[in-house]
């Protein structure tokens, strides 16, 4: 009595989540969150750099691009705050590490003559941009979601667009892609811990299924009276 007590009580909490949580979110992916944290962090950096670069760029080309990427940002940033309402994801509201480290170079370059501003501008932007088509285009093909699917496509017609634009400069440096993935990127030991409990609890879940339900094909044995 205590376990078929206990299968119960799992069957039915496993059967309350089902139906509480949206088909959405259930879909969601590590990797679908890790994208549209990725791309919030993006905007909140690029676009200032951009608006920046489109003011003080010595090279008309760079002043060109980054009028163009600034704007191309903002219309993406209005496509990812829609997405993450929908699946009620928390974007953040700062930039990782790295990507503020950047903007100081850049904005310290402005001081200096313009072709070092327009080089910094360029190759930051550049390798920014192969790290996030790289993500995009994985999460593009592994999504379950179809709305995450069709912004992650956006994602990757973006960021190989401005790729493109940067190295129309003639100022994109051959090593400028090569980023190593930053903290931010990778799942700590508490997203594994997490993923693991919720495993164990489907697999009770299903265990408790099983009893109450009984296996196919076997009859109950008979008590003589």
């Amino acid at each position: 009595m205590p376990f078929r007590f206990v299968a119960l009580f799992a069957a039915t909490t496993a059967l309350v989540l089902g139906c509480a949580l949206p088909a959405s979110a259930g879909e969601l992916q590590q990797t679908d969150r890790t994208l549209l944290a990725r791309l919030k962090q993006h905007t909140l950096w690029a676009t200032p750099a951009s608006r920046l670069a489109a003011d003080r760029a010595t090279n008309r080309r760079v002043g060109a691009v980054a009028v163009r990427i600034a704007d191309d940002q903002a219309r993406l940033d209005v496509a990812l705050r829609a997405v993450a309402d929908r699946l009620a994801v928390t974007l953040p509201t700062a930039p990782t590490e790295q990507e503020r480290g950047w903007a100081a170079e850049i904005t310290e370059s402005s001081k200096e003559s313009g072709d070092a501003f327009d080089r910094t501008y360029v190759n930051r932007l550049r390798a920014e941009y192969g790290s996030l088509f790289a993500l995009a285009s994985d999460v593009r093909a592994g999504t379950r979601d179809d709305d995450v699917r069709a912004f992650a496509q956006t994602a990757v017609d973006t960021s190989l667009g401005h790729l493109t634009l940067l190295e129309s400069t003639g100022l994109a440096e051959t090593t400028s892609l090569l980023v190593s993935a930053t903290e931010d990127d990778t799942l700590g030991g508490g997203d594994l811990a997490l993923g693991a409990v919720f495993v164990a609890f489907a697999a009770v879940a299903t265990f408790g299924l099983l009893r109450l339900l009984g296996t196919p094909g076997r009859t109950q044995p008979r008590t003589r009276r």
